[in-house]
């Protein structure tokens, strides 16, 4: 017995067809970005606890000059994570050069590091008048110790870490708007100081 093709056999072709190609662009459009999403969450990782010893650094500065993290022993220091090639990294550099008296008065260290070159780092040094250490970490080993890394090649997470004089870790500032982080900052540093 031969079995006759129905009457709308290539409708019902192109049909299967318009549903297969929905289906993959749902999976496309909707499924892809979630995974990814959910893998940048989860491998991004958690801050270094506070009460943690900060790991040790050693990289090049905006002026070529190697700078370890031992320089600062005996001072709070704020390590910051920026992007300079964004907006917000440029907003952070503002922010924190109108602050920058402030954070003098009450002897705090400033540290930047970013994936960017020495010469990157020296040209916005001196486009915003920065005149503390901006370093440069190209292979983002430093970046990674700090767990400021993220998924996304070459970007930092906005995070920075509070350090007391002898190198451990007070607090964590992760994701803030930097005039709100600089507040924070100001008033825990007076506030821990005390102690």
């Amino acid at each position: 017995m031969v079995r006759r093709r129905a009457d709308n056999f290539e409708l019902q072709k192109q049909v299967h067809r318009v549903i297969i190609k929905v289906v993959v662009g749902m999976f496309l459009i909707f499924i892809l970005p979630a995974v990814y999403a959910i893998g940048v969450m989860v491998n991004n990782g958690k801050p270094l606890p506070v009460g943690k010893e900060a790991p040790e650094f050693g990289l090049l500065n905006q002026h070529s000059a190697y700078v370890k993290s031992s320089n600062y022993i005996g001072n709070w220091c704020l390590i910051y994570f920026y992007n300079g090639n964004r907006p917000d990294g440029l907003m952070q550099a503002k922010r924190i050069k109108e602050h920058y008296d402030v954070l003098q008065q009450i002897n705090l260290r400033l540290v930047g590091i970013s994936y960017e070159s020495v010469v990157t780092h020296h040209d916005f040094a001196e486009q915003l008048h920065l005149t503390h250490d901006l370093l440069s970490d190209p292979e983002g080993d430093v970046i990674s110790d700090y767990s400021a890394h993220t998924s996304m090649n070459h970007m930092a997470k906005n995070i920075a870490y509070l350090i007391d004089g002898k190198g451990i870790i007070k607090k964590v500032y992760l994701d803030l708007e930097a005039e709100v982080q600089l507040l924070a900052v100001e008033n825990d540093v007076r506030e821990l100081a005390k102690h």
